[in-house]
């Protein structure tokens, strides 16, 4: 009997041994399998994540650049100092991992029979992002802000706008001598006005443009051509250069004057003096509805402009209808959602800002320290 017991004893542990490498074999198999699944959802997730999460990463810029920039009009309508960053970078830092396991019995199967998991996987993805900002400060953004606007960066940012003549009149102080302050203690010339009404209608019409010659460190680079011009036009023509003092014959021919930044009257070119990027934030900042409590308070001084171009509400309550919105001294300012006319001047200023303050070297010059987050 001795003998016998042992020799099926150890033919059981034989076959008891045998299930145990089949079970190694199978789970090496299942583990090959899920490795390759773990390297097709990494293929999946990358694409994944870039659609996910471009947009996310675009939408909160813009809506933080947005209210930083309303922001700065608030604050400086206020005389309170401000601040601005520029976003250099954003890194994220994306982790997949993935893990399996297997339960593999041993002896006798009904010690764990119904209580095995024969495979079991796993998959983590992490997404760490790190942004770096750039301060706009410095000498450079100094100088940026008190310096006047070049007649080259003026017709830059306004050759899409839709009212030539309004880009105009935020442009320039003064145009052979006519007046335009927007802001200030200084009386506007009573022709101005209508000088900018017949620029905007001369402009849309196709008859007046802005043209630039060669290059030269001597001669003017930009020019008023005023070309084709109907019998109809002729009397608004005379009327806009005779506003300006210059006197010109009209016959039809096309008329070419220089356009020369400086101050002063001159009967053959147009002499512009334009403005700082701070005067023309001042003049946006005079579309602010100031709550009547801190007029009365003295927190802020009233302010008049000859024109308005943007109208930024103030409200106790948070409006929920509004493109853009910031808190600030227990107030909501914001731009509401049905006022075109603000959001396409809030749009234009913005490219003014991102084309005449941001820094375009500071983001390359910026440190970019990456710290992944666990």
């Amino acid at each position: 009997m001795g003998e016998i017991t042992g020799q099926v004893g150890t033919r059981s542990w034989a076959l008891t041994f045998h299930a145990f490498i089949l079970c190694l074999v199978r789970a090496q198999s299942a583990l090959l399998v899920v490795g390759v699944l773990g390297l097709c959802g990494c293929a999946v997730v990358g694409p994944q994540s870039i659609s996910a999460g471009r947009g996310v990463y675009t939408e909160t810029i813009n809506r933080t650049s947005d209210e930083q920039t309303l922001n700065m009009l608030v604050r400086l309508r206020y005389d309170e100092t401000f601040g601005m960053m520029s976003v250099a970078s954003v890194t994220a830092n994306l982790q997949f991992r993935a893990q399996a396991a297997t339960n593999i019995g041993i002896g006798d199967s009904d010690d764990y029979a119904g209580n095995l998991v024969p495979l079991s996987a796993g998959v983590a993805y992490e997404e760490n992002p790190t942004i770096s900002y750039v301060p706009l400060s410095g000498e450079k953004f100094t100088r940026r802000m008190l310096s006047t606007v070049s007649v080259d960066e003026w017709l830059l940012i306004g050759s899409g706008a839709r009212d030539p003549g309004r880009v105009f009149s935020l442009a320039v102080r003064r145009v052979n001598g006519l007046r335009n302050p927007l802001l200030g203690e200084e009386s506007p010339s009573p022709a101005f006005a209508r000088f900018i009404e017949l620029y905007d209608q001369l402009r849309l019409a196709g008859v007046l443009d802005v043209v630039a010659g060669p290059e030269s460190k001597t001669e003017p680079r930009y020019f008023w051509d005023i070309h084709d011009y109907d019998e109809e036009q002729v009397n608004s023509v005379r009327e806009l250069l005779g506003l300006i003092g210059i006197d010109v014959k009209l016959d039809g021919s096309p008329i070419i004057l220089p356009l020369r930044e400086a101050v002063g009257s001159s009967g053959s070119a147009i002499h512009v003096q334009s403005r700082s990027a701070l005067d023309v934030l001042h003049v946006f900042g005079a579309g602010i509805e100031i709550p009547p409590a801190h007029l009365e308070a003295g927190i802020v001084e009233p302010r008049t402009s000859a024109i308005r171009l943007i109208n930024i509400r103030s409200s106790e309550k948070r409006p929920e209808n509004a493109t853009v919105r910031i808190r600030f001294r227990d107030r909501w300012f914001y731009i509401d959602a049905t006022d075109t006319q603000s959001k396409q001047v809030f749009l234009f200023l913005q490219t003014f800002i991102g084309m005449r303050l941001a820094d375009p070297g500071a983001a390359q010059k910026a440190p970019v320290i990456t710290v992944p987050v666990k």
